[in-house]
């Protein structure tokens, strides 16, 4: 009689239930993953548009604010268009726009005209110019700054 030797190796369910399993882990995976790459792409935009931010606050502190002479592009007012298709550093373009008010926490006089106002509020917001799908659709970064008129 011949005896019949023990085959080593896995059954069909053991091999089926296997692939299950790693089907499982691999969607799982690749959905984090997915989730992981539109975070840090929203990261990345808002970060180019700080930079873009950081350059509109540094022409904005340059503009003259002094007795007389201030420049006009300090007057108070809603800028919604300021500026548009402002590129930054990886080519991505903003729209970027402008709100200034004349010393907004004045009691005594609440409606300050240009020529005796001492405090500026501006408030720079930078938007995507193409704006991209999902949660990043509606992505602004606002900076605001305060400048104080010299003597």
């Amino acid at each position: 009689m011949k005896r019949r030797r023990a085959e080593k190796g896995f059954t069909i369910p053991e091999v089926i239930v296997a692939g299950m399993i790693m089907i499982i882990l691999c969607v799982g995976i690749l959905t984090a993953y997915t989730h992981v790459v539109n975070l840090n792409r929203g990261n990345n935009i808002r970060s180019q548009a700080l930079t873009v931010l950081q350059r509109e606050v540094e022409a904005f502190r340059s503009f003259r604010f002094v007795p007389g002479t201030t420049d006009v592009r300090l007057n108070a007012g809603d800028y919604p268009n300021y500026k548009t298709g402002v590129p930054s550093a990886d080519g991505i373009p903003f729209n970027i726009s402008v709100n200034i008010t004349n010393d907004p926490n004045n009691t005594f006089d609440p409606d300050p005209t240009e020529a005796n106002c001492r405090f500026k509020q501006i408030t720079i917001t930078a938007v995507l110019q193409n704006p991209e799908a999902g949660y990043l659709s509606d992505l602004r970064t606002t900076v605001t700054i305060q400048r104080v008129r010299s003597n």
